[in-house]
């Protein structure tokens, strides 16, 4: 494994200890280097600051394993992992949520979402009657439905089921793409 990956990663697994028990606006560089080992010149080498260090920290554990779940088959799974990853890191994502870098959990949860959604009509559709636009426009929609309903999910403190709402996104998101091809053949 590259050495460089390798300090990446020690970076981030220190500061999802920190955030076990300190809120991340307090979280400092120089906690995270003297619990890591590292020197500060290290860390700004790999990292802008911590906001940077966070977003690496939810792509490389969430975002790089979503890959094979966002066929149209398929992307209900990816979004249960990601409900399980939240779940599992209830204290990291819940303080990413109530901090001043809340951003980076919506960027990362519509990151996720809008791939999926992209690719899942690609699939479908096979580019016979949506452009990029309207399919960029699509994913744009209900990417960000699908993230406040996440929201949502995080703020009742993860109380409903995650079944139930990856079938509550099913019931609302499906055959969309359908509808929205057959509406341009009416037009």
């Amino acid at each position: 494994m590259e050495q460089g990956y390798v300090t990446k990663k020690a970076l981030s697994h220190i500061l999802k200890l920190l955030m076990e028990s300190n809120e991340l606006d307090k979280i400092r560089v120089n906690q995270i280097t003297e619990i890591t080992g590292v020197s500060r010149n290290t860390f700004y080498y790999h990292f802008l600051d911590i906001n940077d260090l966070l977003g690496w920290t939810y792509d490389n554990e969430v975002v790089t394993s979503l890959k094979p779940y966002t066929q149209l088959d398929s992307w209900q799974v990816g979004l249960m992992k990601v409900l399980n990853y939240i779940e599992e890191n209830r204290v990291f994502c819940m303080n990413t949520f109530h901090s001043l870098s809340r951003d980076h959990l919506e960027s990362f949860l519509f990151g996720i979402t809008y791939e999926m959604l992209l690719t899942m009509m690609k699939t479908t559709d096979d580019g016979k009657r949506l452009t990029d636009s309207l399919r960029q426009e699509i994913a744009d929609f209900y990417g960000r439905a699908m993230v406040a309903q996440v929201i949502h999910w995080l703020l009742t403190n993860l109380k409903e089921p995650k079944v139930e709402l990856v079938n509550r996104v099913e019931r609302m998101s499906s055959g969309m793409v359908k509808r929205i091809s057959e509406q341009l053949e009416d037009e």
